[in-house]
């Protein structure tokens, strides 16, 4: 009874939504409906207003984070102050699931890029929950593996591309076909978010949006850019 009145007034997460953003989740995919039921009443809620630090590199892990509203992004600053965006996340994605499982300090920075809603489970909680349910602790043994598995992908590519084929399969990762099957980026993001996805400097990235734009590859109106035809292999 208590735990409804709190679900109705906001404290706590429905728990029915919180079971369909848990099972989507590859960290929790394979687990049975009684362990999802068990995990989504162990999670409360978090609401993180834009721009505010999530979660801050260097800070000790009892929590993680799923995503239930808004977008949140990761991002390491070396000892320059030069920062670099690992990746976007977004409904369903979960954060600082690390930190929590092997008790080391944060590894990167979490901001929220919109005001977010995020499901919280605390690290004692989800320590006793692997104890006792021995399918979900070997689904979190995959996870990590694939983790490092994705890990192991990007850091081979990234030490094979050169930064103009990093631009390449960035923007072709972010266009969608439009109505005439033309690829289209609806809202490109800015030049210093680019170069911080692709690790080089803003003035490179407009440079070479310059050039495929003045050789016609792409064009743009506002801040829609349009590939018109295949993106040459090199500048």
């Amino acid at each position: 009874m208590i735990r409804t009145i709190l679900t109705l007034l906001g404290f706590l997460p429905n728990p029915m939504e919180t079971i369909e953003i848990i099972r989507k989740n590859e960290l929790f995919k394979g687990l049975e409906n009684n362990e999802l039921e068990t995990l989504a009443k162990l999670a409360r809620l978090k609401k993180a207003p834009k721009n505010v630090f999530i979660i801050k590199e260097g800070e000790e892990s009892r929590e993680m984070y799923l995503v239930k509203q808004g977008k949140a992004e990761v991002m390491l600053n070396n000892d320059n102050g030069d920062q670099l965006i690992l990746s976007t996340l977004n409904e369903g994605d979960i954060f600082g699931e690390l930190s929590l499982l092997d008790d080391k300090p944060r590894s990167a920075n979490v901001i929220a890029l919109e005001n977010c809603v995020l499901l919280v489970i605390n690290k004692a909680d989800f320590y006793e929950f692997l104890y006792k349910n021995n399918n979900a602790s070997i689904q979190v043994i995959k996870y990590l593996c694939q983790k490092l598995r994705n890990t192991n992908r990007i850091a081979h590519s990234y030490a094979l591309m050169d930064v103009y084929e990093r631009l390449v399969r960035y923007l072709y990762s972010l266009a969608q076909p439009d109505a005439d099957d033309k690829l289209v980026i609806a809202t490109l993001p800015t030049r210093k978010e680019i170069a911080l996805k692709i690790c080089t400097g803003r003035e490179v990235v407009s440079r070479m949006l310059r050039r495929l734009e003045n050789d016609g590859y792409i064009s743009k109106k506002n801040k829609t850019i349009t590939i018109n035809k295949e993106l040459p292999t090199a500048l």
